[in-house]
């Protein structure tokens, strides 16, 4: 598969999925409609670690990134994730420097890290691809006043946003992802990301947050995660059915 430069500099987009489902084939659909990359969420997702290495083989097979988010703070599982194969690992909940080393430090092999040697599936990555990569999430206000010396972590490649979040802690609330506090915290983490050259990337989920990304420099953009997909789909295709019944004068 092609292994696409991703820093903080480039203009072009690069879109995600997010895939939740314990699904090969719910994976093959979302990748194979022309994502540059997935994320196989074991945070949030209906999946577990058993589920990881088909979901990774799915997506790399498709030639699309695919990278793993782990538990909270569960670092080891970083480092497993790695083993395993994922192009790029996400480590959420990161709410201090210090934090933010340990969390790396998993990631990285000695001198740079502490990471264990074990690179099962790992080690069938062609030997032209670069080194794995490493991105921390910034999702509260501990992690927005750390943003500076998270941003300045070594051996760190980049900061997910994880704007639900974000929202929740600054305004109480995750619907108001487009209020102005948030849009004043995402500046913030952006602008430290280039001072440190990162690559900056948030989940979008909708059309108005994907433009908000884009007007803010964030060029990686997660656009949806496949349960979002497949019940919108459902419920546009209910309606679309009940109105041309309805219009026919047929009750339903």
């Amino acid at each position: 598969m092609e292994y696409p430069a991703m820093t903080s500099t480039s203009t072009a987009p690069s879109l995600g999925a997010w895939l939740t489902l314990d699904s090969v084939f719910a994976a093959e659909l979302m990748v194979r409609t022309g994502f540059d990359w997935a994320v196989i969420d074991l945070q949030h997702g209906a999946l577990g670690t058993d589920s990881v290495v088909p979901l990774l083989s799915a997506v790399q097979g498709a030639g699309v990134e695919a990278w793993v988010r782990t538990q909270a703070t569960n670092y080891a599982q970083a480092n497993w994730a790695l083993d395993m194969g994922a192009d790029v690992v996400v480590v959420p909940q990161i709410g201090s420097a210090a934090q933010a080393r340990e969390a790396v430090g998993f990631c990285r092999y000695a001198p740079e890290g502490h990471r264990s040697w074990g690179p099962v599936r790992a080690a069938l990555r062609p030997a032209s691809a670069p080194r794995q990569r490493v991105y921390l999430m910034i999702e509260d206000t501990n992690g927005l006043a750390e943003a500076e010396a998270i941003c300045a972590t070594p051996g760190l490649d980049g900061i997910l946003i994880g704007t639900a979040d974000l929202t929740l802690s600054l305004a109480g609330s995750a619907s108001d992802v487009l209020g102005g506090a948030v849009f004043d915290a995402v500046r913030t983490i952006v602008e430290a990301c280039t001072r440190h050259g990162l690559d900056v990337a948030a989940y979008g989920g909708s059309q108005e947050m994907t433009t908000a990304c884009a007007e803010n420099g964030i060029r990686t953009v997660a656009l949806a995660a496949d349960y979002e997909l497949l019940h919108e789909g459902a419920q546009a295709a209910l309606a679309l059915a009940r109105g041309t019944f309805a219009a026919e004068g047929v009750r339903l």
